[in-house]
């Protein structure tokens, strides 16, 4: 046998690129090989506002970057006690601020993820005035005709919020 100064470990790879060659165009790597592509990062989770009325729109945003070497889509998932997704398609470096908006229902803290980051915001119920009249008086409570008589009542606010009430006084 003739020596060509070619030994068994100078036909074994020892690169991921050395080898017998497979046709990249079509996708075939070695299987301990793999191709440079794209990665995503996701950061800088920011819900606005973090305090609202029940009905009132929350913005839950984040930036997705594509650290890798290739463009590519990925799907951004929300989570919590919202549901959603959106896919974003991104240049390697390439970052995109992607953004969720949610209209809690419910009056309590909800709280929200987004790959891996966790936030939260309070929504409670929207605040309303409770006015209610009481203690009518009218004094005198017998006169006669074109007499003064003077009727009163007190109106108390028992809600949560400012408010107005007319009040109508209807003698007959």
């Amino acid at each position: 046998m003739a020596d060509n100064g070619i030994g068994i470990a100078d036909l074994l790879p020892q690169e991921p690129w050395q080898g017998p060659p497979l046709p990249e165009f079509l996708n075939l790597y070695w299987p301990w090989y793999s191709p440079p592509g794209a990665e995503f990062a996701i950061s800088n989770l920011i819900i606005s506002p973090t305090e609202v009325y029940i009905g009132q729109k929350v913005i839950i945003s984040c930036t997705v970057t594509n650290t890798g070497e290739e463009a590519g889509t990925y799907a951004v998932k929300l989570g919590g006690d919202f549901m959603a997704d959106q896919s974003v398609t991104l240049a390697p470096g390439e970052s995109k601020i992607i953004s969720f908006q949610v209209t809690p229902s419910v009056a309590r803290t909800h709280t929200v993820s987004v790959d891996g980051l966790t936030g939260s915001f309070v929504a409670t119920a929207v605040p309303v005035a409770d006015i209610r009249v009481e203690n009518l008086t009218i004094e005198p409570s017998e006169v006669y005709v074109g007499e003064l008589v003077t009727i009163s009542v007190t109106a108390t606010n028992y809600g949560d919020a400012t408010g107005t009430k007319k009040i109508t006084c209807t003698v007959s």
